[in-house]
């Protein structure tokens, strides 16, 4: 049963939402900082999924309910038509007949995930030996834990659909739930995720942090974090670590880069939240700090203030107010998703209330 947003939000107080507003929408820089091109396409991917089922309720805010089709009418669209004016025209709208209302009372958690593109094979050989699994028709393999399946539990069973070059790039995937993989043929194929064993998530980077298990001094490889060289040149610690997750992710070919609820996902515009508390498809605005690479070390993240679309779940995405931001491919995606790790505000934009008519 599809929750309301009513019993999402709980009861929050309104104080401030106003402020932010003006805040917001004072400047267009500060109204929303990034293209309008991508705001119109990351809107443009979920008005087929709505318009397919118009009387589905969308969002409830008291006694009132928005339809997929008055969601669309008074929000998304609205929005388009102005982004495609330009910001200035975004930000009117926004100031006009828009109100903001926060999903949380204390500073929400904000990170970051992309896309990568790793090198691959369809077949094991040389240093390809990792498999990446689609998922099995067979209900009790499907279930089988992390450890179960790093011993080999699905050795043997065709569902492999390409092999990496070692547990730590495996990991890697499973963490980014999509990638390209360049193969060895010269093809390429992208992969997202195929739903997963069922079993609670661990994160199993974060246990190994905890337990203080990489050295102080252990050195750091150009281009990675002291983390990443550590569990590269260790992977059995690794293994060790990730068979304390039992949750294993399978993955499934597509055509598209990067998939979420609504297909292809839109650099800076789509956001994986938590649908308990945030509704799937919400045009929000987001403000945190998104971290990026600068010759300046004093210069570590650039604050954002944008609207963005809750367009993509994931396990380790839980709570109202925590976020993950998709920042797309390449190398200033991979700094973003790597380092991003700030407290940030999220606010879902609903319609305001017309005004009474005299009679």
């Amino acid at each position: 049963m599809r929750r309301s947003i009513a019993s999402w939000l709980g009861v929050l107080s309104l104080a401030g939402s106003s402020s932010a507003l003006a805040q917001t929408t004072a400047d267009p820089s500060a109204c929303d900082d990034h293209d309008t091109a991508s705001l119109i396409q990351a809107i443009e991917a979920e008005l087929v999924t709505l318009r397919a089922s118009p009387s589905e309720p969308r969002i409830t805010m008291g006694k009132r309910t928005l339809s997929n089709q008055a969601y669309v009418d008074r929000i998304l669209i609205p929005i388009q038509k102005a982004a495609r004016v330009g910001k200035s025209a975004l930000c009117k709208l926004l100031g006009r007949q828009l109100k903001l209302q926060p999903l949380h009372r204390r500073p929400g958690h904000v990170t970051a995930y992309y896309h990568p593109i790793i090198s691959g094979s369809r077949t094991a050989h040389g240093s390809f030996q990792v498999p990446l699994y689609r998922r099995p028709s067979d209900e009790v393999l499907a279930h089988k834990t992390t450890q179960e399946i790093l011993d080999g539990a699905l050795s043997g069973q065709d569902l492999a659909i390409v092999y990496v070059d070692s547990l730590a790039t495996a990991l890697h995937v499973h963490i980014e739930g999509s990638a390209t993989i360049a193969l060895d043929d010269g093809s390429e194929v992208n992969l997202t995720t195929d739903g997963h064993n069922g079993h609670p998530y661990q994160n199993p980077i974060r246990l190994l942090i905890k337990d203080k298990r990489i050295p102080v001094d252990f050195p750091a490889e150009q281009g990675k974090s002291k983390t990443q060289s550590f569990v590269a040149a260790h992977p059995e610690v690794l293994r060790e670590y990730w068979n304390r997750n039992p949750h294993f992710v399978f993955f499934k070919e597509t055509p598209l880069r990067g998939t979420g609820k609504f297909g292809e996902l839109i650099a800076g515009r789509s956001i994986a939240i938590d649908p308990k508390h945030v509704p799937m498809g919400a045009l929000l605005l987001l403000k945190t700090h998104v971290a990026i690479h600068s010759d300046d070390p004093s210069i570590t993240s650039k604050p954002i203030a944008r609207l963005v679309l809750a367009q993509d779940t994931g396990s380790a995405i839980v709570g109202p107010g925590r976020v993950d931001l998709f920042v797309g491919s390449g190398e200033d995606a991979r700094v973003a998703a790597s380092r991003t790790s700030y407290p940030g505000e999220l606010f879902l934009l609903v319609p305001k209330r017309k005004p009474a008519q005299s009679r």
